[in-house]
């Protein structure tokens, strides 16, 4: 049995900006003495919301690693967060103590609210 949509139901429907919700940019930047990989930094930094937050925090914050914003020469990167969950997203990155198998910590640059801002003021230079 084959469903026809009709020619107004091709797409689901999206929510205006004014429901959407709101997100901020977490800009870090990360100190150790060894070279990190973006794989290891993603499972440091999740394994620290998961063990700090919890199961249901942590989806909540919405935490969105932004890949091609990560400079592994320079160890700065962008994390996408909901607005309501930023501080708790800063403190249970503060705890990672361990990136890969090299001691390090988590430094947070600035949150800004456009990827665009957060380039000019944390990651240009």
């Amino acid at each position: 049995m084959i469903f026809m949509l009709e020619k107004n139901e091709s797409r689901p429907k999206i929510l205006p900006p004014s429901m959407r919700s709101k997100k901020r940019y977490l800009v870090f930047e990360v100190i150790s003495s060894d070279k990190i990989t973006y794989i290891d930094f993603i499972t440091a930094a999740s394994e620290s919301m998961f063990t700090f937050l919890g199961d249901i925090k942590t989806s909540e914050a919405k935490t969105w690693f932004i890949q091609n914003l990560f400079n592994a020469e320079k160890k700065r990167g962008v994390i996408k967060v909901d607005h309501t969950c930023v501080e708790e997203v800063r403190a249970s990155l503060s705890l990672v103590s361990i990136i890969g198998e090299s001691k390090s910590i988590i430094k947070i640059l600035g949150v800004t609210g456009t990827i665009k801002s957060a380039q000019q003021k944390y990651l240009a230079g």
